[in-house]
């Protein structure tokens, strides 16, 4: 596993907390591997509409095995206005492989970003930051020390 810190920050919206998922596709947009999922409460899961057709299409839904099978459940929703890091763990096998890391966002009443961010899933563009399209301002990958 390929471990590295992201800093995500949130743009100023009002109202409810954002839903976001962050998974690794490959160029063909095809899911390989959710790494990070913000929000606990999973019926608004739906809300990321093409990582619920995803969850579907895979049976990762079911209460029961939901949250094991998805791999990277953290936990309460980001807030607008906020800065949160988190610990992200990228399988060795899909790094530097044309694949891509997927930043999709979801805020009730408010908007769905599919494509708030990506990001090539290779070194040079991970020492890179990044502006959202959506709820998200910015993002920054932050490596261990050597």
């Amino acid at each position: 596993m390929i471990s590295l810190k992201c800093m995500v920050e949130m743009t100023d919206y009002r109202g409810e907390g954002a839903y976001f998922s962050i998974s690794i596709i490959d160029n063909e947009e095809i899911y390989l591997k959710t790494i990070y999922v913000l929000g606990s409460d999973k019926t608004w899961f739906s809300e990321m509409k093409s990582f619920w057709k995803h969850l579907k299409a895979n049976n990762l839904f079911l209460d029961d095995d939901f949250y094991p099978l998805i791999e990277g459940v953290s936990g309460p929703t980001i807030s607008g206005g906020e800065t949160r890091i988190l610990q992200l763990e990228i399988p060795k096998l899909l790094y530097d492989n044309a694949n891509y890391l997927r930043f999709e966002t979801a805020v009730e009443d408010k908007g769905y970003y599919p494509d708030d961010i990506n990001v090539a899933l290779n070194e040079e563009s991970l020492k890179k930051s990044y502006e959202g399209n959506g709820f998200i301002l910015n993002i920054k990958f932050i490596f261990p020390e050597k």
